[in-house]
């Protein structure tokens, strides 16, 4: 998967900036999509419904071109997110971009809790081969008790 990849709901309830966003981010043009994202990002309050998510779509096209400061963004607002897969998504591309697999791995884990749905984490999280921990951490994986506990959590 690109890291430019874009996986989105349907977006008609947000504001045509950030609509325009998604279109610019969608061709590659990072500079007029991370325009679009600052202005939906800075016009919206903390109360509004869409501001994690304009929030960490500005952090994600920041950490595109470069800034660590859109990684910091991305990582505040998940931190309140309960219910949009897309924030810990771009949360998780931007700490990949600047190749933190920890991160990213964590990241993909606390947005699989929100949304365990999310088309683009799946994809994301198949792409890095997460895999769940094992049954008995202090075992090695491939013990047998440990493949039969696995097996049997799994049903």
């Amino acid at each position: 998967m690109s890291i430019q990849n874009v996986t989105y709901k349907d977006y008609s309830l947000c504001c045509p900036d950030f609509i325009n966003g998604i279109e610019f981010l969608k061709r590659g043009m990072i500079s007029q999509a991370r325009h679009c994202f600052e202005v939906a990002y800075e016009q919206t309050t903390y109360r509004d419904v869409h501001y994690n998510k304009y929030a960490s779509f500005c952090g994600y096209v920041r950490a595109l071109a470069g800034d660590r400061g859109g990684v910091a963004i991305c990582r505040e607002v998940a931190r309140n997110e309960l219910y949009d897969g897309d924030v810990f998504f771009n949360l998780a591309k931007s700490e990949w971009h600047f190749k933190d697999r920890k991160r990213t791995v964590d990241s993909l884990i606390h947005g699989m809790e929100v949304d365990n749905m999310h088309p683009g984490m799946r994809e994301l999280s198949a792409e890095l081969r997460m895999r769940k921990k094992a049954a008995i951490s202090f075992l090695p994986r491939n013990s047998a008790l440990n493949n039969k506990l696995g097996k049997f959590f799994r049903k």
